[in-house]
């Protein structure tokens, strides 16, 4: 919506389910979707830490769910979930793991626990979030790919699997939902300093990585919810079936 010269973005009314919200990227976008207006859900995998930010959280815009999606059990009790609201008009695929080993150094239950959660899950949740929002006739959907889902490097085989096929997942959707006003795209993340990153790199590691990326330095988790806002807001009408690699140019070198 445009008022004089300044565009604003309102979500007022939209009911949008971000996964792996509690931290990092999803909680980012979470507290973006908020500002506009947007009812969020936000899905962690602690049932303690989703109780306790249940407890203390002062905005009724904001909710929290308890899921495992490395767990059948947590992911069908939470697809039920799915199955009885009313709408949901906006959905983020943005939980995800990442082991990092050599494929010969993988084991089955690396592939099953990662593609449970970085591709199974993502498959499940929009095949039934996508039924509601047929009903209503609108919807955006967006899966957080990776920069591994358009180029990889050693140890990363499971990982760039489970995101190429997101890719392909996205691609599809974009194609059989789009007569339904359901815009489904992807967004690619390059190295992002989240809480994860910090924890697991020292300073030096940070630096040297930032060193390879043109822009010398890593996205903060905002500039990447950013994107992902605008592809759910109505300034988005027309753009679909794309994965958009947002890494400050790490894959262009």
């Amino acid at each position: 919506m445009k008022t004089g010269s300044q565009i604003i973005i309102d979500l007022t009314g939209k009911t949008a389910l971000v996964t792996g919200g509690t931290r990092g990227i999803g909680q980012s976008i979470g507290e973006l979707f908020v500002k506009a207006g947007a009812k969020v859900i936000l899905t962690g995998t602690r049932e303690d830490e989703i109780k306790r930010l249940n407890e203390s959280n002062a905005c009724d815009q904001v909710s929290y769910k308890a899921v495992d999606f490395s767990e059948e059990k947590s992911t069908t009790l939470f697809l039920d979930w799915i199955k009885e609201q009313k709408k949901i008009d906006i959905l983020v695929n943005n939980a995800g793991v990442n082991r990092i080993n050599l494929n010969t150094d993988t084991s089955t239950d690396d592939y099953e626990y990662m593609n449970n959660i970085n591709l199974k899950a993502p498959y499940l949740i929009c095949r039934e979030v996508s039924k509601l929002m047929k009903v209503n006739n609108f919807g955006r959907i967006v899966n957080i790919t990776s920069i591994w889902s358009i180029i990889t490097k050693p140890g990363r085989s499971l990982y760039t699997l489970c995101k190429w096929g997101l890719v392909g997942l996205t691609k599809t959707l974009s194609i059989e939902l789009a007569e339904n006003n359901i815009l489904v795209n992807a967004v690619g993340p390059g190295f992002t300093l989240t809480e994860l990153t910090a924890s697991t790199n020292t300073p030096e590691e940070i630096k040297k990585i930032a060193e390879m990326i043109p822009i010398k330095r890593m996205a903060q988790p905002i500039e990447i919810a950013k994107l992902v806002l605008f592809l759910c807001s109505d300034l988005n009408s027309y753009l679909t079936g794309q994965n958009m690699i947002i890494d400050g140019g790490y894959s262009t070198v």
